[in-house]
């Protein structure tokens, strides 16, 4: 079976250089320097003027260009430098899949953070200049303003120089990052600014107001459809090409956006076409599950959209040493140990679930300390990949969504199968587990809660559980947390250079 989309960071590597006002102070970029070192460029060095975010304090930028170097006007000219700038935008979406999750976790009631960087999450006290809800606004900016940089330019390359499709392909994967992207900000922020093509000078009026949120989720949903009809169901197997987009990634995303939205016709619908794409599989039985969240497995079946880590300084993900104690178990790397499971987590697993010593496991101290057990770094520097989407968590979209629009059997029969995988089972027989089972009743679960439970228990530590919350009007009864809670601040940087930057209430 072939594998879907994947990048191993296409063996490009690319990262973006902001233009400081000052050797103290690094601001929100209007514009930044992609860099690639590829196979594609022929490893020469490019410096590529991209106007990435707004609300950029910096006013003074060099009136002449390096004479080894390629400017936007000279850049957009092949094939090869549009691959390039697409791969530009996966770098974006790497930068994101570390300590973010950490804090939406912390956030919850999976997890109490044990040091002052996740605190106020897990406090619920963040204020506004606190640094990684002002990294998290910059860094989904910039990989915005690459994604608009490749939907501008690439039209003007000559299309008789591409492959059959393969422009298309190349302006599909922008669309799709380009929502990923503002599904991460609205989730956070609430309506954002939207910005949907590249500021052409620095001269440009960065003062933008903020769109609704119903305003960003229609800009989502567009740029999804855009991208859909683009895109490959796989890719080939050539390293080159895991982690991008698929039309399996669009319609999962979809999935979720709809679910947030309250539409759950389409997002019934469109996890069902995830279910029903024979290129994805829910793995089977222990060994399988937990190299899932592995370095021996990466990019499973199960898998929808992986983000690619190699073991080397410059790209691991370093998200183990937010998690481990050290001491760590026998070839385990030990870490900071920056949050810890809730017993809430640690005891909602019944006797016989494999996914218990994933999520949660011991370290060897007298008396054992728990820590979460998905995404270890073994001991040799083997660093395993970061799954943002899989086909568990679109299972139970269209479980949550069925169950909403009172289709309770169908809602039911994909809730297990994610609870017969659970245990071991096929996951088309019915079991013993099936709802309701002795332990919904004994916990008195209707089918919501059960549904809900079951969310928290397969998708614990991967950054879901604290929206998830907000999005079904429970964060307040299950964290105790008021509605201005639920939304992170506008960073106070931002709302410092832009006036019409309104803040978030309670801030």
């Amino acid at each position: 079976m072939t594998r879907k989309h994947r990048t191993n960071r296409l063996k490009i590597r690319s990262w973006v250089s902001i233009m400081p006002c000052s050797r103290n102070h690094v601001p929100s970029a209007q514009a930044s320097m992609l860099v690639f070192n590829s196979t594609i460029m022929k490893k020469f060095l490019i410096t590529l003027l991209i106007p990435v975010l707004l609300f950029n304090s910096c006013t003074k930028v060099l009136d002449q260009v390096p004479q080894d170097k390629i400017t936007e006007e000279n850049f957009y000219k092949t094939p090869a430098d549009a691959e390039a700038a697409a791969t530009g935008i996966y770098d974006a979406v790497q930068a994101l899949s570390t300590q973010y999750p950490v804090a939406f976790d912390a956030a919850s009631d999976l997890a109490n953070a044990l040091l002052i960087n996740y605190s106020p999450f897990s406090q619920h006290g963040i204020t506004v200049d606190n640094a990684i809800v002002a990294s998290y606004w910059q860094n989904n900016y910039t990989g915005i303003g690459r994604c608009n940089d490749v939907l501008k330019n690439v039209p003007n390359i000559d299309g008789g120089l591409f492959a059959a499709g393969q422009k298309e392909r190349i302006l599909a994967e922008a669309y799709f990052t380009r929502a990923y992207f503002y599904f991460n900000l609205v989730k956070a922020y609430g309506g954002v600014p939207l910005v949907t093509t590249p500021y052409d000078s620095f001269n440009a009026d960065f003062t933008i107001a903020r769109s609704t949120s119903d305003q960003v989720f229609a800009q989502i949903v567009a740029d999804l459809k855009n991208a859909e009809p683009n895109l490959p169901l796989s890719y080939a197997s050539s390293i080159d090409t895991r982690g991008r987009a698929t039309q399996g990634g669009v319609k999962a995303l979809l999935a979720k956006v709809y679910l947030s939205m309250k539409d759950y016709n389409n997002a019934a619908a469109k996890a069902l076409e995830v279910m029903n794409n024979t290129t994805y599989s829910l793995v089977s039985g222990a060994s399988a599950y937990s190299a899932m969240f592995s370095a021996s497995s990466k990019n499973s079946n199960e898998s929808i959209f992986e983000i690619q880590y190699v073991s080397s300084s410059s790209e691991s993900n370093g998200l183990f040493s937010l998690y481990v104690p050290t001491p760590a178990p026998s070839g385990i790397q030990g870490g900071s140990y920056q949050i810890v499971p809730t017993d809430k987590i640690i005891n909602a697993f019944e006797a016989g679930d494999i996914r218990k010593n994933v999520s949660v496991s011991n370290s060897p101290a007298t008396p054992p300390v728990p820590y979460v057990g998905k995404y270890l770094r073994l001991t040799n520097g083997t660093d395993p990949n970061i799954i943002a989407i899989r086909l568990a968590d679109i299972i139970l979209v269209r479980a949550e969504a069925l169950n909403n629009l009172g289709q309770t059997a169908e809602a039911t029969e994909a809730l297990n199968m994610i609870r017969r995988r659970a245990f071991g089972l096929p996951v088309t027989t019915a079991s013993v587990r099936d709802f309701p089972s002795a332990n919904d009743v004994a916990n008195s679960y209707n089918l919501t809660q059960a549904i809900e439970n079951e969310r928290m228990k397969e998708l614990c530590f991967e950054g879901q559980r604290f929206y998830d919350l907000v999005r079904t009007g429970r964060a307040t009864a299950v964290l105790g947390i008021s509605a201005n809670q639920m939304l992170w601040p506008i960073p106070l940087r931002e709302v410092g250079r832009n006036p019409k930057l309104q803040q978030n209430p309670g801030y």
